[in-house]
């Protein structure tokens, strides 16, 4: 073996660590085939068969496993040094900002997967904070954020300024808690809304919002006859949970709850997708990690 191949190691110890040749090659942003091929190549090279392949199954063989623990370890102390000699020869560590929507089933589903990206990522630094849809953009404008998970009827009027990819598409719902007399209902229309309490954000929150269900109210022929402004999410859920309102909104915005029912919207007042938003270019380092999450939400039932 005259030439040893680093990235055919780093190749085999993401499959060993999730078994899986089409989930390893989305992680490591390479067609399965590739990898597949790369791992053929390679046993060839080194002389040992890595792994037991079939249909259903990936398992290490014997010698795979031997490697496995030599490399693994390896990796990590090879990680770990890289870190130190970049501090004490006064490198910077990259440093990843990332900002997400305070919705507790954002947080919920996406924090997690930061953590594992930190984990299996040290040689960097990554940080994320919590903030509302005006702060968020905010935030991103000042480029005190490298990357935020925002909505695009949020960013609508930022377009020429953002780079947008495409995360997830959402479906709006009207929500109510166990308090409201809809609650035990199977369906509800929108037209059926114009004697309800509507709880909706303050402007500073969300610049969106407010316009975008009196808009539709409209359209359906009436206009709420009581309103009740909320400056963050907090405030909006604990009212929602402990009153008779309703809000329109998608289910990404609360922690799951048996006290609150949400019902389909039969038109969506428009397209609504989860986005990743950006000014200028990504580090390489960013675009890593935004294909990682996009993988992780996209696979995710919760979102």
């Amino acid at each position: 073996m005259n030439n040893f191949d680093f990235r055919s190691v780093d190749f085999f110890l993401k499959v060993a660590e999730t078994l899986n040749f089409s989930r390893a090659a989305e992680e490591l942003y390479i067609s399965q085939p590739a990898l597949s091929k790369c791992i053929r190549n390679f046993e060839k090279e080194i002389g040992v068969k890595l792994f037991d392949r079939s249909t259903k199954h990936v398992e290490l063989t014997d010698g795979g496993a031997v490697l496995y623990d030599v490399w693994a370890r390896l990796r990590d102390e090879t990680q770990d040094a890289l870190i130190t000699a970049r501090r004490l020869n006064g490198t910077d560590i990259p440093k990843i900002r990332i900002g997400l929507l305070e919705f507790g089933g954002v947080i919920d589903t996406v924090s997690p997967f930061l953590e594992e990206y930190q984990d299996s990522h040290p040689e960097i630094e990554l940080s994320y904070e919590i903030f509302g849809f005006t702060e968020l953009k905010a935030k991103l404008k000042n480029r005190d954020l490298d990357l935020i998970i925002n909505l695009n009827t949020e960013s609508e009027k930022e377009q020429n300024e953002y780079h947008v990819k495409l995360l997830k598409e959402l479906s709006l719902y009207i929500i109510v808690s166990d308090r409201n007399h809809f609650f035990w209902r199977d369906s509800l229309d929108f037209s059926e809304l114009c004697d309800e309490t509507f709880l909706i954000f303050e402007n500073s929150y969300s610049d969106e919002a407010k316009r975008s269900i009196m808009n539709h109210c409209r359209e359906k022929g009436f206009t709420p006859k009581k309103i009740r402004y909320f400056p963050n999410m907090k405030s909006m859920e604990a009212a929602l949970i402990h009153s008779d309102g309703i809000t329109i909104g998608y289910d990404i915005f609360f922690s799951k709850s048996d006290s609150l029912k949400f019902f389909p919207t039969v038109d969506a007042m428009g397209t609504h997708t989860l986005i990743f938003s950006w000014r200028g270019e990504l580090s390489k380092h960013s675009t890593q990690l935004m294909n990682f999450l996009e993988t992780r939400l996209q696979g995710s039932q919760t979102l």
